[in-house]
């Protein structure tokens, strides 16, 4: 099989322009990782400093990791969480409720970032709508702050690039100044980028704000 042709063909990449690659600009094929490194198809290595999306934090190539999914597989590969529980998301989400700080200890499980930040934009303005205030719709978030790709993520997503093509967004997310200090001027307090929160929700009016 000639991966390139049949890439060009069948595979649509993710914030690509697919018309840039013809059979003289070649797609960029990972094919195996080790470690904190990933080879190409040309056994040319690079180290992954995106950790490939952000989930791959152990490093690649892990024969614990295939043992242990090959041994879950074999006992129960897949059972939703709607109205059911299994061992191993009973067991994950205890975890997860002992590392988190506070009265912190509810889990709820999805497959991305931009799923978790959907059902937190949904679990906040429903919770505020079973309290009897659902004029507090508002997320708050930051300039430049990356939330995803899916409608309700874009709309919390700061970077009007990739929100333009595919206005309108869905109504309701706000932002303030970045956090990014290095661009602040010289002496700036600290504090103000936390203060641009409190005026952007004084702006936007306390009662319409659902989540930050």
């Amino acid at each position: 099989m000639d991966l390139q042709e049949v890439a060009r063909k069948n595979l649509w990449l993710h914030f690509s322009r697919m018309g840039g690659y013809d059979p003289d600009h070649e797609i960029p094929i990972i094919a195996r990782g080790e470690g904190a490194y990933v080879y190409d198809d040309h056994g040319n290595r690079y180290l992954d400093g995106l950790s490939a999306l952000f989930c791959c934090n152990v490093g690649h190539g892990r024969a614990d990791y295939g043992e242990a999914a090959a041994a879950q597989v074999r006992e129960l590969d897949f059972y939703t969480n709607w109205s059911y529980a299994h061992p191993r998301a009973i067991e994950l989400a205890a975890r997860v409720a002992e590392l988190t700080p506070g009265d912190l200890n509810r889990v709820f499980f999805v497959n991305s970032g931009s799923e978790a930040v959907e059902a937190a934009i949904k679990v906040s303005r429903n919770y505020h709508r079973a309290k009897g205030k659902g004029q507090k719709h508002k997320i708050v978030a930051r300039q430049v702050a990356y939330h995803g790709t899916t409608m309700g993520a874009l709309s919390a997503t700061g970077l009007t690039s990739l929100k333009v093509p595919f206005e309108p967004s869905m109504p309701g997310g706000v932002h303030a100044p970045n956090t990014n200090s290095y661009h602040w001027p010289e002496g700036r307090d600290p504090l103000w980028a936390a203060d641009q929160i409190a005026e952007l929700i004084e702006f936007e009016g306390p009662e319409t704000v659902a989540a930050v």
